[in-house]
């Protein structure tokens, strides 16, 4: 095992060397327990060494993410992504958006992704899997074609055929509807597939390497603010890998001496999707699972949030925030106002720093992930009225411009 960089348990500290773990911590699960495994690292040899090298994508930080040789290692040129300055609405302060629209296929999900499957090169796996209701799946099936790879893909059932074209046009095998975690699981004991599944292990399997594409975006952030970190980080929330991610970065940070804080994480939830929301009203670690989830949010409708979500909360002394739907439309309709075609999801976190808004004070940062675009989901042309066509013979004049 490395003294570098290993696999640690997040409940009993056991240590593991990096390798195709996919099925939570060996030694809790003999005491009967589930714990998730994460990469861990000597933070402070790396500190004496250099954090970002010359190297295309998120691979730049390859000091801070699980060793993969060179030639396993994929990427599209994620990453990189502009911190842009929104209003929220009328007299409310000025925040930044942290545009993962601008990643290969449009959303934040290519991070893990670009990490999953280089692992799964790196592992010499041949074949890829994942659960989506979209973005995911996309992402997956990117890096997936980009790593020379097969690509399976257990869709929701709601997935819009945008998104479900863009993953077959991928080459990839995509499935619709069904008990896709009870599928999802039973190719995954076949052996010789990498799952690009959350880091939750509720299922009963995990994937401990696809956060650690997340934790970039604390990093870009950082440096972003000018090697400083934001007091607040608002961030769309349902499985729980991306708020996880973030904070696992900016925590790292703190590990590595180069900030003596880290932002409050604030989860964004939909109120049909509002798992641990209602864990968070407990003051409860756990979320409960939902009889079922419903929201235009279909990104973050999930019945249930990972532990390690509300882990991110306490730890960062943040907060759960849950919006409405009419709420959420609304943001996105801000969003749209200042030239950002977000998902309905994205716009959760702006829809939840509006509701917080009353609690900032003059100098302090707030930062929303914007999580993924509006282009691959229908609801962007929902009310849209097509303009009448002008016969050829039209006049400037009779537009009225």
């Amino acid at each position: 095992m490395s003294d570098l960089v290993w696999l640690q348990c997040v409940a009993c500290s056991s240590r593991f060397p990096i390798a195709p773990m996919f099925y939570a911590c060996p030694a809790c699960r003999t005491a009967g327990k589930t714990a998730p495994l994460e990469v861990a690292f000597d933070f402070a040899t790396i500190a004496r060494g250099t954090l970002h090298i010359k190297a295309p994508g998120l691979w730049r930080w390859s000091p801070l993410l699980p060793p993969v040789r060179e030639d396993s290692r994929v990427s599209l040129g994620e990453g990189t992504t502009p911190l842009v300055p929104i209003t929220a609405g009328p007299n409310s302060p000025q925040f930044l958006l942290k545009n993962e629209t601008a990643n290969p296929t449009w959303s934040w999900k290519d991070r893990p992704n670009c990490i999953s499957v280089s692992m799964a090169r790196e592992f010499a796996f041949k074949r890829t899997a994942a659960i989506s209701t979209g973005n995911h799946g996309c992402a997956a099936s990117a890096y997936s074609a980009a790593a020379a790879m097969q690509c399976v893909v257990f869709c929701h059932a709601g997935a819009p055929p945008a998104q479900l074209a863009l993953m077959a046009s991928y080459g990839a095998r995509v499935i619709r509807g069904g008990d896709q975690e009870a599928l999802f699981h039973q190719l995954l004991r076949r052996g010789d597939v990498y799952p690009c599944s959350v880091f939750c292990p509720r299922p009963g399997y995990a994937n401990p390497y696809g956060i650690e594409g997340f934790k970039t975006i604390a990093f870009e952030i950082f440096e972003q603010l000018d090697r400083s970190v934001p007091d607040r980080v608002f961030i769309p929330t349902g499985s729980g890998d991306g708020i996880y991610g973030v904070w696992k970065g900016f925590r790292e940070l703190r590990e590595l001496g180069l900030t003596a804080k880290a932002p409050k994480m604030i989860a964004c939830q939909a109120t049909g999707a509002d798992s641990a929301f209602r864990a968070f009203a407990r003051n409860s670690p756990h979320a409960k699972l939902l009889d079922s989830a419903s929201t235009v949010a279909l990104s973050i409708a999930e019945r249930v949030t990972g532990d390690h979500a509300l882990r991110a909360v306490y730890q960062s002394g943040g907060s759960v925030i849950t919006c409405s739907d009419e709420e959420i439309l609304e943001a996105a309709r801000v969003l749209r106002r200042q030239g950002l075609a977000l998902e309905p999801a994205s716009a959760a976190a702006l829809a939840g720093a509006q509701k917080a808004a009353p609690e900032w004070s003059p100098g302090e940062t707030w930062v929303m992930i914007g999580s993924g675009s509006a282009v691959k989901w229908g609801t962007v042309a929902d009310g849209f009225e097509m303009p009448p066509v002008l016969s050829a013979t039209a006049a400037l004049a009779d537009l009225g411009l």
